[in-house]
């Protein structure tokens, strides 16, 4: 369990250094709060419960629970869509039926407009709005972690499907590394190639 945790701490903080501006001054940039490290069992992965109208898709950052319908953004916008609910109720019976998976939170959004700080510190609120949503909803802080990527992982055909919400399983420390190990290669001050609509 130290090891898991020192290895979250450790992807943190190479985040961290990597995407902090040189020359930024402190109020053009909204600092995320480091997360609350998050209990992973190691134990290997279980036959998961999946609620009605929702599925795995296989990434190389790990499995991602599929919401229908997923959470999209309005451009600019953080609060919370229309499909909230319904999606974010599958969310919370994924995690009350299957007590051994945590999920890792992600926020994204598309790339019009500068990718850092701007697409960045909006990934972050929205990081936030949902954590907050799931907790007040009676979600175990500790079983959700923020990953706020701004523009930096654009896997959708559109610019509005950019603007999303990602739920990423952890079941394991092999989770956890796999997750963390991918993610340390992104750069959220990076602006996106994507050309799609």
């Amino acid at each position: 369990m130290k090891k898991i945790l020192f290895i979250f701490t450790l992807l943190i903080f190479v985040i961290a250094c990597k995407s902090t501006p040189k020359n930024s001054t402190p109020e053009d940039v909204v600092i995320a709060e480091e997360p609350a490290p998050v209990a992973v069992s190691e134990e290997k992965t279980t036959e998961l419960y999946l609620p009605e109208n929702t599925s795995i898709r296989e990434t190389d950052r790990g499995r991602i629970l599929e919401t229908n319908p997923k959470i999209i953004f309005k451009l600019v916008e953080t609060d919370m869509p229309e499909t909230t609910e319904m999606s974010f109720d599958q969310v919370i019976e994924f995690l009350n039926k299957n007590t051994n998976a945590n999920i890792i939170l992600e926020a994204h959004t598309s790339n019009r407009g500068i990718a850092y700080p701007y697409n960045y510190n909006l990934s972050v609120v929205r990081a936030k709005n949902g954590k907050k949503y799931l907790t007040d909803k009676g979600v175990d802080p500790n079983r959700v972690i923020e990953s706020p990527l701004g523009e930096a992982l654009p896997e959708y055909p559109t610019q509005d499907a950019l603007r999303r919400y990602e739920f990423v399983i952890i079941e394991n420390e092999d989770d956890m590394v796999k997750y963390s190990t991918y993610i340390s290669q992104l750069d959220v001050r990076q602006e996106s190639t994507y050309q799609g609509n």
